[in-house]
């Protein structure tokens, strides 16, 4: 009986120690990831020279979104050569199995790896995707707080290092990023984290997004985010479908929204919206990640991601 409540409390620590798994604020499926058209070409985000030849045709043919694509592109080539890592406080809310989950937030600290790919500033699609190391801590609510999670990509057969706040951090588990408990209460596993990530999703999935036609983009600036001001993109989609070539290819949101730091050329917040369920109502929150006090370049080290470190609890 005593072995068998020991089984039962390491499966309860397990399923605990990976609700902060999956992350991604601002870094996961961002936008634009679902599309059943199989007219459209695949790209992936290491290959953003694939679509060369399209972004050529499409600017003697302005469309809506370009300026937040010029935007991404930009801000890529800078992020990737000017920033090795940052810290920040993620906050998240997101919507799975049609329940709206509780807002949680976490300390984060982000390292990138070895920079692959070109050295010029202004070739943005040819900088190639770089590795990460991230350290997440729970915060809010208070059933999260003290949990925490270290992924190395690429290390420990790529998987996770986490454990349970209180108590029940005794014990320590390993899993897949993509495992069903790594899953479990959240929307992304952590190999969608970071602010490179999200806007390499931007690039890729805007430009498919810019050869369906219809979309409509706004931008306000001088938008308080925290003590920051910002400047405010929002695309919308106002039919959920669209034809093309006699296919109906669905949008995956209504609304989008993308907060900026233009003067350190960073996404600090989004979130989207599906369309209203009765005619005349308000769009619904799909999944909203916000970067709190991000400070980039702090100079983290090795023992940042370290399960020895003396001030974590592994």
């Amino acid at each position: 009986m005593a072995r068998q409540g020991y089984r039962v409390r390491l499966t309860r620590l397990t399923l605990w120690g990976c609700l902060l798994v999956g992350v991604f604020g601002l870094g996961g499926r961002i936008i634009w990831n679902r599309w059943a058209d199989e007219t459209l070409r695949p790209a992936t985000s290491n290959n953003l020279e694939s679509n060369e030849a399209e972004v050529e045709s499409a600017s003697a043919n302005p469309h809506a979104i370009d300026p937040l694509l010029e935007f991404a592109r930009r801000a890529l080539a800078h992020h990737c050569l000017e920033h090795q890592d940052f810290t920040a406080k993620l906050i998240k809310r997101e919507r799975i199995a049609g329940k709206l989950l509780p807002a949680s937030k976490m300390e984060m600290k982000l390292r990138y790896g070895s920079r692959y790919g070109s050295e010029d500033a202004t070739a943005e699609r040819t900088v190639s995707e770089r590795t990460v190391s991230v350290y997440l801590k729970g915060i809010e609510p208070r059933s999260q707080a003290g949990r925490e999670i270290i992924w190395i990509q690429d290390k420990n057969n790529n998987k996770l290092t986490a454990h349970e706040g209180g108590l029940l951090g005794l014990v320590t588990v390993e899993l897949s990023p993509q495992s069903s408990l790594a899953m479990l209460g959240n929307r992304y596993p952590i190999t969608e984290i970071g602010i490179e990530k999200l806007l390499r999703k931007l690039i890729e999935k805007g430009e498919r997004d810019r050869l369906l036609g219809p979309v409509t983009v706004r931008r306000t600036d001088n938008v308080t985010l925290g003590n920051l001001q910002c400047a405010l993109w929002e695309v919308v989609h106002e039919e959920p479908t669209v034809e093309i070539e006699g296919k109906q290819v669905e949008f995956e949101f209504h609304l989008a929204q993308i907060y900026i730091d233009e003067e350190r050329l960073v996404p600090l917040k989004y979130a989207s919206y599906t369309w209203p369920k009765n005619k005349g109502g308000e769009p619904e929150l799909e999944e909203e990640y916000t970067y709190e006090d991000l400070v980039m370049n702090v100079g983290l080290t090795d023992a940042d991601f370290d399960t020895k470190n003396p001030n974590y609890r592994f």
